[in-house]
């Protein structure tokens, strides 16, 4: 019975469910089809429109939609062989449809291997037909992770270190953004639990950003042993006039002065290297932690925004802090 199904957004905690799915019904070796790259790949976009259909509280199909404001296309059309001949697909696909019909798409596209009959027959019934088109393709990268301009290592002092962030990291991010709620309750979009996915996610999006270097950097804070113990970056530095800053450090090293001090290099460092004229970042009122760190860094509180952001129901002021260049 397709009642059962119920169809929603993808989650977090469903990457391993999918990626098994996936693993059985769209096998590929090719390394851009590579399950867990794909999924956070598409969570980078945030476009809400990766689903998954659950049958009897397991994952059985999914389905994602893309749109570039052209066309639209779909993508890991997938349904566990157990559960074929229900109409879950033409039901997956039909939310995809709406997903792209609420965004103003004007047309969809797909593609099917040629040899795959049944495939094709599914999506002819679905009103799709094929098109007196040539399919052209070009892999742009072999690997997704890789770095080919790693940031610029920066000495805070004779213990800390800022230098490239890489994969190796995740068991790090894991550790440490899972020893305490705080990061969730005191900083905008963080995760908690912060879940394996959630690492990759990040993981991918700042190895993207490294190689597009005008617009983001990111460093890991590390000790002298190398382990990571925060992060923080600059997003907007392209732009040659202002850039905001961003950090994060590990609980066991609180109250020792390191942020402010990391806060202070990183943007005299920005200064110089990226011409900037103004840096500033934004904390929760709810978090004075932050604020004081900020000010000893010498920002200054340029003001405060009343409900700025909205999260689980809840609003939060927002307060504004601003360093100028001094030359």
């Amino acid at each position: 019975m397709t009642d059962e199904l119920v169809v929603r957004q993808f989650q977090a905690s469903d990457t391993d469910a999918v990626t098994s799915l996936w693993e059985e019904e769209l096998p590929s070796s090719q390394p851009w089809n590579d399950p867990r790259q794909i999924i956070c790949r598409k969570r980078q976009h945030n476009d809400k429109l990766f689903f998954v259909g659950e049958k009897d509280g397991q994952i059985v199909a999914t389905v994602i939609a893309g749109y570039d404001g052209i066309r639209g296309w779909i993508y890991s059309m997938a349904v566990s062989s157990r559960c074929r001949r229900q109409g879950i697909g033409r039901k997956m696909l039909v939310e995809a449809e709406n997903g792209l019909l609420a965004r103003r798409c004007p047309k969809v596209n797909l593609q099917v291997r040629g040899s795959n009959s049944e495939v094709i027959e599914f999506y002819g019934r679905c009103g799709y037909a094929i098109e007196d088109r040539a399919s052209l393709g070009k892999p742009l990268r072999t690997d997704s992770s890789s770095i080919v301009d790693p940031v610029p290592t920066i000495q805070v002092n004779n213990d800390i270190t800022l230098s490239q962030i890489s994969l190796d990291d995740r068991p790090a991010y894991l550790k440490h953004l899972n020893e305490t709620n705080a990061f969730r309750e005191n900083m905008v979009s963080m995760p908690y639990p912060y879940a394996d996915i959630d690492a990759e996610q990040w993981l991918s999006k700042v190895a993207q950003e490294t190689l597009d270097h005008d617009h983001c950097r990111n460093w890991a804070i590390r000790t002298n042993s190398g382990e990571l113990i925060g992060a923080t970056g600059l997003v907007g530095i392209g732009r040659r006039e202002k850039a905001e800053i961003g950090y994060w450090l590990a609980k066991p090293y609180w109250g020792r002065g390191i942020v402010t001090e990391v806060v202070g290099r990183l943007c005299g460092f920005a200064f110089e290297e990226y011409e900037l004229r103004r840096i500033y970042a934004r904390a929760l009122t709810s978090n004075p932690a932050s604020a004081r760190v900020l000010k000893k860094a010498g920002f200054e509180l340029e003001g405060t925004l009343r409900s700025h952001v909205f999260r689980d129901g809840k609003s939060y002021d927002v307060s504004f802090f601003g360093l100028m260049r001094s030359t």
